[in-house]
């Protein structure tokens, strides 16, 4: 046997002898996990700690960046998954990306996940916007490639160039959102915007971003018929858009100490990014955090006055708005809508019922309520009078406008005193039942029952959708809005003496869901899950002696033999005791007045030192 050919045969592989296919694979492990919304932007590398999001998302981008330096091959495969997932962390990283796309137009079909972590009309990423340009400008090569969208950034950079000196006067605060809709056109192949918006008036809004968007759609013809495919159409792909409430504008009001006038009622104004909406014409997932709750048809506040002032700022876009001008006040601007995500909202049930009404096909709706201390800056809105059910009731809304399509509720709120005709009759839902396409539900045994008289006699099974598949019942009473704030201040006295005080609560609680999983039919329910979530935890447990679980495991064999997964969710405990160490006041400069210059890392800096002039960024 040749001794050169066995040692060869058995040689061991190299990266460069694998198979495409399986170092394409390996390549792949290093895309980087898209930011979820409501995370704040990233600071130093050096202050994180390993396993933080942005943590690993900025080693994944140094791998590849690094890849693409070591050979073409790795090269043309790191490449292209560089520019899959993009986060906008600051201004200077806006400019230097819109100067790679403009030169290099092909990059941007690469990309599916486009976040952009910066408030576009706040004071300081306005400076930063314009020192940046004012740097960047004149490096500026635009491709000479064809197809409507390389020319449209060849004219957006000729246009930046001839009116460069009215841009950065200090009147003019709209080049921000000039230049994310010229990269957003840029990537027209994105599926996945999310993009930091306002949540305070003196913040001002995005219209200048909107006007555009649509002034080009109609200059480059592209927004006549949006069920045309045209591959040149921008925005056409986006199926997914996350609204992120300016973090650091949230943190300061929720959490810093400072002695500014605090808004009574902040945050994303929803119904006034319709045009973002008509925008995008695949768009069925729409999730927001901190939002003002406000879904009331805005087209009804189109005048006249606006249409001129807009036709003024950008001409092509005001055939959209006397569109919607002339369109009915009972208009579906939310369409095309499937999946409705608030979180931290101060949406209101009579909210609920116009959100429904304007989105006709809504699949999903999802509400966490803003978390407000009894003595902090926000309160609800009182609403007195009549104990009759409003006219604008969620549970109307629901009868009304969530029979057809509704399949997955979950909503709740801290308290609702004083405004249960919001909800429904006696600050009920009582429509459940007629809901018949209904599969998932989560929803507080207040709003379920209205009383704990009518949880002793009234059957759950009673009261619930036909073909429900998951069912959540959170342990909530308007009552229990005070323990839950003030519980994470409990000693252990504190929270025997509770536990003791709800001994007669806790056995109907439990003879309620007794009676509900003797009742299931196997037949002709399609109940599989049940599950309890304990707001106070301390109502079932006692430290050092008993478990939740051990008040329902005659509940959980019960629901069992009907073929029933039944859970217990306590995990609240250590959820507040987390959450008291997180929001610990810290004094910060204010935002709101002065916003602070940048000076967080940015940690594509280092690239310009690379030997590839298109390298990103």
């Amino acid at each position: 046997m040749d001794i050169t050919s066995h040692a060869a045969a058995r040689s061991p592989l190299t990266l460069a002898t694998l198979p495409p296919e399986i170092l394409m694979g390996i390549v792949e492990c290093l895309i980087p996990t898209p930011p979820e919304i409501g995370e704040t932007g990233p600071v130093a590398l050096a202050q994180m700690f390993e396993g933080e999001p942005w943590y690993e998302f900025i080693l994944c981008r140094r791998a590849l960046a690094s890849l693409c330096l070591v050979t073409r091959t790795f090269r043309e495969m790191a490449h292209p998954l560089l520019y899959r997932v993009i986060a906008i962390t600051n201004p200077r990283t806006m400019l230097l990306l819109f100067r790679t796309l403009a030169e290099f137009s092909h990059y941007g079909l690469h990309t599916r996940f486009l976040s952009c972590h910066i408030t576009l009309t706040r004071n300081n990423v306005i400076r930063g916007v314009k020192e940046a340009m004012h740097e960047q400008l004149g490096r500026f090569k635009p491709s000479d490639a064809p197809g409507v969208i390389a020319q449209y950034v060849r004219n957006s950079i000729m246009q930046a160039g001839s009116v460069c000196s009215h841009w950065m006067q200090p009147y003019y605060d709209g080049l921000p959102q000039n230049i994310f809709s010229m990269v957003l056109a840029s990537c027209k192949r994105v599926e996945t915007l999310l993009l930091e918006v306002p949540i305070c008036d003196e913040d001002g809004d995005y219209n200048i971003l909107f006007h555009k968007m649509h002034g080009d759609l109609h200059e480059f013809d592209l927004a006549r018929d949006p069920s045309v495919k045209n591959e040149e159409r921008p925005y056409q792909h986006i199926h997914t858009l996350l609204l992120q409430g300016d973090t650091e504008m949230i943190k300061h009001l929720e959490i810093d100490e400072c002695d500014c006038d605090i808004p009574d009622n902040y945050g994303v104004k929803c119904n006034t990014y319709f045009p973002l909406f008509a925008a995008l014409p695949k768009l069925a997932t729409v999730e927001v955090t901190c939002d003002s709750g406000d879904w009331t048809n805005p087209i009804v506040n189109l005048n006249q006055n606006i249409m001129a002032r807009l036709h003024a700022i950008h001409p092509g876009s005001t055939q959209f708005y006397k569109t919607m001008a002339s369109l009915p006040p009972d208009h579906p601007y939310l369409g095309g809508i499937k999946h409705i995500y608030l979180h931290n909202s101060m949406v209101m049930p009579h909210h609920l019922h116009y959100l429904l009404r304007f989105a006709p096909y809504l699949e999903t709706l999802y509400v966490t309520p803003r978390r407000i201390e009894d003595d902090g800056p926000v309160r609800w809105p009182r609403v007195h009078g009549s104990e009759e059910e409003d006219h604008e009731s969620l549970n109307l809304g629901l009868q009304q406008y969530g029979k057809k399509h509704l399949k997955n509720l979950d909503v709740g709120w801290t308290s609702l005193k004083n405004m249960e005709k919001l909800i429904g009759p006696e600050g009920r839902i009582i429509c459940l039942p007629e809901l018949k396409n209904l599969e998932k539900l989560c929803i507080q045994l207040e709003t379920l029952y209205g009383n704990m008289k009518n949880a002793a006699v009234l059957p759950l099974l009673s009261l619930l959708p036909p073909n429900l598949m998951e069912l959540t019942i959170e342990d909530w009473w308007w009552r229990y809005e005070k323990l839950y704030f003030d519980m994470k201040m409990w000693k252990p006295k504190k929270k025997v003496e509770h536990y003791t005080r709800e001994k007669a609560y806790r056995q109907a609680a439990v003879e309620m869901l007794m009676r509900f999983a003797k009742s299931l039919d196997v037949t002709t329910n399609r109940l599989k899950k049940v599950m309890l979530v304990c707001k106070i935890p301390w109502t079932w447990v006692l430290e050092g002696a008993v478990e939740a679980d051990e008040h329902f495991m005659g509940v959980k064999l019960a629901f069992e033999e009907k073929g029933v997964v039944f859970e217990v969710d306590c995990d609240e405990v250590e959820e507040e005791e987390k959450r008291a160490k997180r929001d610990v006041p810290v004094y910060q400069p204010c935002p709101r007045p002065n916003a602070p210059e940048y000076d967080e890392y940015d940690e594509f800096d280092e690239f310009d030192e690379y030997p590839y002039d298109d390298y990103p960024y």
